[in-house]
């Protein structure tokens, strides 16, 4: 009679199989999810961190900015006739106000960038020096029933929107029908225009010129901004011309350049966008209807930033699992072919280096870059990994095979992190050709000899 095998002491034994172990092994990955973890919440913390550093700069220096108009605001007297108490007509007057956009406007504008530190943390800000010309018709009130002795030139008003007002320098001119104008905070009275920007008053005698024949403007603003730029098309024809010395300007909007060059050390970018193509007309009377759909038809660019520290981190993360699996395969599969055992602890101990190789790379990219910390973190985890192999597997070639594979790896991760748009393509092949390769190498094993024993 076969005596009974214990329960404990078969337990044991099947953990000794090939099969068994690999089990063991994919517990293991799963234990070493909570560290990978645990780093993509180091990764958030410090990305936090740099949030944090660059609302404080913009809070000082200046956010994004986007600039409209000039926008002629012209009040003018409704004439409504009702019945009073006793059944009689009267008239009443009302204050309407209407708004005329220009019939051409010309923006050439030259954005110079610096970077701004807190701390580890640096941000670009910039300052753009902004020249606009352009030219408005003169204002017709005949198709709203306003006659001409009604329109209140005298309270005539240029309004400009921008989206932070404060950060515009001294320097900020207006030119109307050749006459200099003082230019105001906020965008006036006379309206409930509710974004901000500045204004000027025509005056008494200035609008009689836009009442004849129509008037120019010149416009000369420099103010502070961050991250981005943007201009509303307010004319019939709206051209801009824009200088940049940021390497990396990505372009956004409604509308995206019909020219643009990136040379070294600047890009130029030109817009020509025609009123046909947005959603609001050239004149119209006091509506917020038209307001919303004017900041929704901005267009301009933003300062990408080449390399996000912390966006590639994340990613480096996300990839800790393919890492392990590939690592563990190689000495798992080493045990296969040679007989050598390894124990899960240490596997273990591989898995913790391999998780270590996320935080190593985010601590030194804050302070010396992706590409040269990508670098020293995998060939210290690489080594490392390489190093201990030798002592657990007892053999060069084995311990060389695993640290190749590894090395491999970071390499081939290294690539799939600068072509972000063939991430996935890359982790498919990855694992396609890794079990390929596992396929070949065990093609010949006897797994029920190898369960049995």
């Amino acid at each position: 009679m076969t005596p009974e095998i214990p329960a404990s002491r078969f337990g044991f034994k099947t953990m000794q199989t090939p099969l068994g172990r690999l089990v063991l092994i994919g517990v293991l990955l799963l234990v070493l999810l909570f560290p990978a973890s645990m780093i993509r919440g180091v990764v958030a913390e410090r990305e936090h961190r740099r949030d944090d550093a660059v609302a404080d700069i913009v809070a000082k220096w200046g956010g994004r900015q986007s600039l409209a108009g000039p926008i002629l605001r012209l009040p003018y007297v409704i004439h409504n006739r009702v019945k009073n108490a006793k059944g009689e007509d009267v008239e009443t007057n009302a204050q309407g106000v209407g708004y005329f956009l220009p019939k051409a406007l010309k923006i050439d504008a030259t954005l110079k960038t610096e970077l701004r530190h807190r701390g580890l943390f640096e941000v670009p800000v910039y300052v753009v020096a902004l020249t606009l010309h352009g030219h408005f018709e003169r204002p017709d009130l005949n198709a709203w029933g306003v006659r001409a002795e009604d329109i209140e030139w005298s309270r005539a008003e240029l309004l400009i929107g921008l989206s932070e007002p404060n950060t515009l320098r001294a320097d900020a001119a207006l030119t109307w029908a050749g006459q200099p104008l003082r230019l105001k905070p906020s965008t006036g009275q006379n309206g409930a225009w509710q974004s901000p920007g500045i204004h000027a008053a025509l005056g008494q005698d200035l609008p009689t010129a836009i009442a004849a024949t129509g008037a120019d403007f010149d416009l000369k603003l420099t103010l502070n901004g961050a991250e981005s730029l943007y201009f509303a098309p307010t004319a019939e024809e709206t051209q801009v011309n824009l200088i940049s010395d940021w390497r990396h300007p990505s372009f956004q909007g409604g509308w995206l350049p019909t020219q643009h060059v990136e040379a070294a050390q600047r890009a130029t970018a030109q817009w020509s966008v025609s009123y046909l193509g947005r959603n609001y007309p050239q004149r119209w009377r006091e509506s917020e209807a038209i307001e919303k759909a004017l900041t929704q038809s901005l267009f301009g660019l933003n300062l990408a930033t080449p390399i996000d520290l912390y966006a590639l981190a994340d990613r480096v993360t996300k990839y800790a699992v393919l890492t392990l699996v590939f690592t563990f395969a190689v000495i798992w599969l080493t045990e296969i072919l040679s007989g050598q055992r390894v124990h899960p602890i240490q596997y273990g101990f591989v898995g913790a280096a391999l998780c270590l190789f996320g935080l190593l790379q985010l601590s030194f990219a804050e302070h010396f870059g992706f590409i040269v910390a990508f670098t020293v973190a995998a060939a210290a985890v690489v080594t490392m990994v390489t190093l201990y192999s030798y002592g657990v597997l007892k053999k060069r070639g084995r311990a060389l095979a695993v640290g190749t594979v590894l090395g491999g790896l970071y390499s081939y991760l290294y690539t799939i992190l600068q072509a972000e748009d063939y991430a996935l393509l890359g982790g498919s092949l990855a694992l396609f050709f890794g079990i390929a390769i596992a396929m070949y190498l065990t093609r010949r094993v006897d797994w029920y000899a190898q369960t049995a024993g």
